[in-house]
């Protein structure tokens, strides 16, 4: 049963987030031309960062061996199909030159690679931006048209950090974290698409090795994750204990606490030692361990790529670019495995924004309001009564059947104790709140027929 209920909750724990990142995706929509240049930019980047790598191979095969002949330059050969792409076909007859055909792809894959991207990462960082800013300015409006009632229940801390932190992971996670998504996204499948049409056969012989390589690093990452956030609780703790004898230390040397404290600090800084070497054992571990694993996973696809370069189904320059459009995968797997932490620290985030933004008007305008004439008579209080909380049925009421009458002309104080409701008793006229009983006449108009800007323009505070 209780399985049950935890997976239900579960599930409807993902729901919610999937809702909220249909939400935070709804943002872009003003701007999905942006986006869409964006994505073909950054499948232009995944394009020629395969392009680059498969150009390894005729730099080693045909540029620097000298018994290379001077003939059309083969870039790679479809498996199945047995169809082979040439560079040359895409230049002129007259350039057949092999240095001058492969040095012509390199600087114009160069070329492409870096434009496509700087022009992605401005597009996409535009469509992230600016949607933050709609998002910034929607919640902005929506804060400053409540009414007192919910300035009084949420915190200037609470809400400064929506709009500030919250927004801010919202922005990180739909401007930076998308457009490396992408770029990582198109540029793993362009290097799977390279070692899969060098030699499909060494590709699949390298995924089942290359688990191998990945599963300690991550679990070294877990390891080194963990060890900084314990670092981290264990730092603000010995901070917490410094402040303390700090601050009681009169108590602590009139007590003569001197030294049971020194050995609390000494036990604190211990532990904290301890911390912090097992995320330097752990650190100092990964760049050595993943050398070691990846020189075993070259050692074992040495093996298999010297028989087929013996019997010239592979060769040299067709294994070194394998071996570098392997290695290159790292990045992207690297860097896509730690994205899911943005976006959920940006939907995370979300929920408090969302939240601000689906409030209810608690001093709404009542439809077909209309334009309160310029003041002449007086404002009338009519059994007015008020009370902060809602739910308690009058029993905390602030204002209590409160007749009164004020002409136009006059000059009233209203004085009394503190507490007793005179602040709230003038905040009641522009609305600011509105009376749980009772109504509030200015020239025989309740206040809550008139639209908000007409009665609130005939008003001045000091």
């Amino acid at each position: 049963m209780e399985e049950g209920v935890r997976e239900a909750g579960q599930a409807l724990r993902m729901i919610s987030a999937m809702s909220d990142l249909v939400r935070l995706l709804r943002l872009v929509r003003p701007y999905r031309l942006y986006l869409v240049a964006g994505v073909i930019l950054m499948v232009g980047v995944g394009f020629f960062e395969a392009f680059a790598a498969l150009l390894i191979g005729p730099i080693f095969d045909r540029v620097l061996s000298p018994q290379a002949p001077d003939s059309s330059v083969a870039l790679f050969t479809l498996p199945f199909l047995r169809q082979t792409i040439y560079l040359d076909q895409w230049l002129p007859e007259w350039i057949h030159n092999v240095w001058t055909v492969v040095a012509i792809f390199v600087v114009g894959v160069t070329l492409g690679k870096a434009l496509c991207e700087y022009l992605a990462s401005y597009a996409i960082n535009y469509v992230g931006f600016s949607a933050v800013m709609d998002l910034r300015n929607q919640l902005y409006e929506r804060i400053i048209h409540q009414s007192m009632a919910f300035f009084r229940s949420h915190s200037t801390g609470q809400l400064m950090s929506t709009i500030l932190n919250d927004i801010e992971k919202i922005q990180l996670a739909v401007s930076f974290v998308l457009a490396d998504l992408l770029k990582q996204s198109f540029t793993l499948i362009g290097l799977l698409f390279v070692i899969f049409v060098l030699d499909w056969r060494l590709a699949l012989i390298s995924c089942v090795l290359i688990p191998l390589v990945i599963i300690p690093s991550s679990r070294l990452g877990r390891m080194i994750r963990h060890s900084t956030r314990s670092s981290q609780a264990n730092l603000a703790e010995l901070s917490q204990l410094l402040q303390e004898t700090i601050s009681g230390s009169r108590i602590v040397k009139a007590f003569r606490m001197e030294r049971w404290e020194l050995g609390r600090f000494r036990q604190a800084a211990r532990k904290l030692l301890r911390i912090n070497l097992r995320y330097v054992r752990a650190q100092a571990a990964t760049s050595p361990l993943m050398e070691v694993l990846g020189a075993f996973t070259i050692v074992f696809l040495l093996l298999y790529a010297r028989d087929r370069i013996l019997h010239a189904q592979l060769t040299t320059g067709m294994f070194i670019a394998f071996i570098y459009a392997l290695f290159k995968t790292y990045e992207p797997v690297k860097r896509l495995s730690g994205i899911n932490n943005s976006f959920q620290q940006a939907i995370g985030a979300s929920v408090k924004v969302f939240e601000l933004l689906e409030l209810r008007d608690d001093v709404p305008e009542k439809p077909g309001a209309v334009a309160l004439p310029p003041f002449s008579r007086s404002i009338v209080f009519e059994n007015v009564s008020f009370s902060y909380d809602e739910s308690d049925n009058g029993a905390l009421a602030v204002l209590k059947n409160i007749n009164l009458e004020v002409k136009a002309g006059e000059v009233v104080a209203i004085v009394g104790p503190s507490g007793t409701g005179k602040s709230t008793l003038v905040n009641l006229i522009p609305r600011f709140y509105d009376p749980t009983a009772g109504r509030i006449l200015i020239d025989g108009v309740d206040v809550r027929d008139a639209t908000l800007d007409s009665l609130r323009a005939q008003l001045s505070m000091v």
